[in-house]
């Protein structure tokens, strides 16, 4: 979002996603809202699905998000386990070191600061 923009507003359909790459494999699809705040600071915002696989993911910044559709299960490097569905919001620290096995197809509204 600009400075000059008091607003975002986005339509999806197929083709406003692109591939979403975790180190040289793919993970899933992006839709990007945002990619900045107002004051030009790193703050990504967007819609994420993907169809079951693993995979390690690194949280780059401090993530929330929204489950829209499916179920996922989120093992910490600390041997924490933590079960996602439809309907829950979660929020995870900057620099977490985790694998994500997504059991059904998946889809979350996320919000991800402090890159």
């Amino acid at each position: 979002m600009s400075k000059d923009t008091a607003y975002i507003k986005s339509a999806l359909s197929t083709d406003n996603y692109e591939a979403f790459m975790v180190g040289d494999k793919q993970a899933g699809e992006v839709h990007w809202l945002t990619t900045e705040n107002s004051s030009g600071a790193p703050t990504y915002s967007g819609l994420w699905r993907c169809e079951p696989m693993t995979f390690d993911y690194e949280f780059p910044g401090d993530e929330i998000f929204h489950i829209i559709e499916g179920s996922l299960l989120i093992e910490l490097e600390d041997g924490t386990s933590v079960s996602v569905e439809a309907g829950d919001i979660i929020s995870f620290n900057k620099g977490i070191k985790s694998t994500w096995t997504i059991q059904s197809s998946f889809k979350k509204f996320f919000v991800i600061s402090n890159c």
